[in-house]
């Protein structure tokens, strides 16, 4: 009974509330400049040729298929041609229940990469949750108390910022043909807010009591 009792004393998972600098999606330190998601916003056309310079012919043409997809629904996107070569959204555009759980910091980012078999291309939906510890069992704990969800991933990841573990929800298909389809990105979407409102609502329960 002690021992429960010592455990219940633990810290508890926190939200990360209006705080960019404990939590961002991309790295706010390092050798690489963090660029605000309004400056990508902002400025996309700008960082437009860096991000797709010495790009393959097939993965920049599955990415301007998915810029001109998310200009058509007037989705508020950033470039960033510096972390990884990913688009950015806020949160909150692609997932009603962010703004509730999560900050207006919290950013979705979309990559199309080769993928792990090296034999085409792959189609990434990825979002930080705005959830943390500094205690790691405690996040361990966490990832073990979240739903298992039928599309997407969660895992735990270190942070370079500042070496404490990210909680990471990723959604990922592969691409035949090597385009995404506005079905596919449609279809994605949707599970993308689903699967991350279910986790929401489970961790928004942690630890009970």
């Amino acid at each position: 009974m002690s021992k429960d009792k010592d455990e219940r004393k633990r810290t508890h998972l926190k939200l990360v509330v209006n705080n960019p600098e404990i939590r961002s999606a991309r790295p706010a330190g390092g050798e690489q400049e963090f660029i605000p998601l309004e400056d990508l916003i902002a400025n996309r056309d700008t960082f437009r040729p860096a991000f797709y310079r010495g790009m393959g012919r097939v993965q920049s043409k599955a990415y301007r298929l998915l810029e001109r997809f998310l200009e058509l629904r007037n989705a508020p996107y950033g470039i960033d041609p510096v972390h990884g070569k990913v688009l950015v959204l806020p949160a909150g555009s692609v997932s009603p229940e962010s703004q509730e759980f999560g900050s207006p910091q919290d950013e979705v980012l979309l990559s199309i990469t080769e993928d792990a078999g090296g034999s085409g291309l792959c189609f990434s939906l990825e979002m930080i949750l705005p959830y943390f510890s500094e205690d790691d069992a405690v996040m361990e704990e966490a990832l073990l108390f979240a739903p298992v969800l039928q599309y997407g991933a969660l895992f735990l990841e270190e942070n370079p910022h500042d070496g404490l573990l990210d909680l990471i929800y990723r959604l990922s298909v592969p691409l035949y043909p090597p385009v995404p389809t506005s079905r596919l990105v449609d279809r994605m979407f949707a599970i993308f807010s689903f699967e991350l409102k279910e986790t929401f609502l489970a961790l928004s329960d942690y630890p009970e009591g």
